[in-house]
């Protein structure tokens, strides 16, 4: 028996064919990029709410209210796209739902934190089931692991690197910032 057929060896041909997948590349981006929203959003909201004025702790209540709020449509996604043919509109949904929360929090209207918070919770709460879904919608057990480590292991690669990349964005613009207001 060859070297690459022994039994338990790793199918290099099969892991290219998976990574080669558009299914794959779509759920993959689709776990990166709604896992990089909630981390790097968990890691600067605090900040960027006390840069609003809130003090610490009630921008700790508001991430905790956002996390919290990510509870009842976790449950509930998976249910209502199981009885839809085309998730799609959901997508749209939770999509609006973050670019209102977003829109809203980056406004600086603190009199609303409360609805940005929800807003970004149940959105967050969505995605993640959504994507945890898409994982079961394969023809076999296997394909469903297969698909599952390989879009997790390369979603949370993309995601770490979203807080570290807000922050280098946050201070590059503070940087231009202060050189603006020095030239003029």
């Amino acid at each position: 028996m060859p070297l690459h057929e022994k039994a338990g060896s790793p199918n290099f041909s099969k892991f290219k064919s998976i990574l080669s997948s558009p299914v794959t590349l779509t759920v993959t981006l689709c776990m990166g990029l709604q896992s990089l929203i909630f981390y790097t959003t968990a890691a600067w909201l605090p900040e960027i709410l006390q840069s609003q004025g809130l003090n610490a702790d009630t921008s700790g209540w508001m991430l905790s209210l956002m996390q919290l709020s990510q509870l009842p449509l976790t449950f509930l996604t998976p249910i209502l796209a199981n009885r839809m043919k085309d998730q799609r509109i959901l997508v749209g949904i939770f999509t609006l739902f973050y670019i209102i929360g977003y829109v809203g929090l980056l406004s600086g209207n603190a009199s609303l934190t409360i609805l940005w918070m929800i807003l970004l919770g149940l959105a967050g709460g969505a995605s993640f089931s959504l994507v945890m879904m898409f994982f079961s919608l394969t023809r076999t057990p296997i394909e469903a692991a297969e698909l599952s480590g390989t879009a997790q292991s390369f979603g949370y690669l993309l995601a770490a690197i979203g807080p570290v990349l807000f922050g280098f964005l946050m201070m590059q613009m503070l940087v231009g910032l202060c050189l603006l207001l020095y030239l003029s």
